[in-house]
């Protein structure tokens, strides 16, 4: 038997390394146990007292540890408590699901019957301006000819928002606010589509985007939050050009910047691309 000290350098390097991959155990990594539905409890409950009607809903998730998901028929949101209200009549079907350690887990839907319609939550000029009021719609396009900003895109900190106010003490904030003029390659000019918001029946919106072909037309509900100046678009993204498409992970979630009856600027946040930003599209009435 050869003693260590006398060993070739080539076979002591050997012995060394297979001792080694020897010692070393493969660790191995597992999620947690799916949690069973019954054991999470998010509520959905009607306030027949503010709205006789059923207009007004809680949501509210009672399970630590988890991330709620609601989906609520004309929006989304994951929210531990969360107020909605239903303007029209109807019934719509509260889906629920819950983000556990163990992977997502599916709840039982509830259908929430709203018996009478309750205006009063899109009788605002904002809503006013954006859809031309209740039992109207109005069309959107993108300013690509700057009829009234000095381009289609503007750029902001990721803490701007309404008037393009910073929103955070010592935040984020800046502004670029290019003349398309001198910054054509910013996008292609052409014509973008349409983006219409309604309020016959129900919050619809309808987008036909024709610099991207692979959303093509595009039927969703929308939700314009008047306090917070945030409106929500769901299975509906708003126009924008086909570059910076992948840019952003959630194109439904949207910081009013401005709106006007003839113009508005809205914003969302880029999260990949360039790093973080606020990405500001221009856009102008359709005469």
């Amino acid at each position: 038997m050869y003693k260590l000290s006398y060993m070739k350098p080539a076979v002591l390097l050997l012995l060394i390394a297979i001792s080694t991959i020897l010692s070393c155990k493969k660790k191995e990594y597992s999620l947690p146990p799916l949690s069973d539905k019954s054991a999470i409890n998010m509520e959905v409950k009607q306030d027949l007292t503010v709205d006789p009607g059923g207009n007004t809903l809680y949501l509210v998730n009672h399970t630590s540890q988890i991330i709620p998901v609601w989906d609520y028929g004309t929006g989304r949101s994951s929210r531990q408590t969360d107020t909605i209200h239903f303007a029209f009549k109807g019934d719509y079907v509260v889906r629920r699901s819950a983000m556990t350690g163990g992977g997502v887990v599916q709840l039982d839907s509830i259908v929430v019957h709203v018996t009478a319609d309750n205006l009063n939550y899109v009788n605002d000029p904002l809503w006013n301006a954006l859809t031309g009021g209740v039992g109207q719609e109005k069309t959107w396009v993108l300013d690509i000819n700057t009829t009234v900003f000095d381009g289609p895109l503007f750029f902001y900190g990721t803490d701007n928002g309404w008037n393009g106010d910073c929103m955070k003490t010592g935040g984020d904030c800046w502004s670029w606010a290019p003349k398309y003029a001198d910054n054509a390659w910013l996008m292609p000019a052409g014509d973008y589509g349409t983006m219409t918001f309604s309020l016959k029946g129900g919050p619809f919106v309808k987008v036909v985007h024709t610099q991207v072909p692979s959303r093509g037309t595009e039927n969703g509900t929308y939700y314009l939050d008047i306090n917070t100046k945030k409106l929500t678009m769901t299975d509906a993204t708003p126009i924008h050009d086909a570059s910076r498409d992948a840019c952003v992970a959630a194109w439904g979630n949207i910081r009013l910047i401005s709106l006007t009856e003839k113009s508005m600027q809205l914003g969302v946040m880029r999260t990949s691309c360039d790093g973080p930003a606020l990405m500001v599209y221009n856009y102008v009435a359709k005469q």
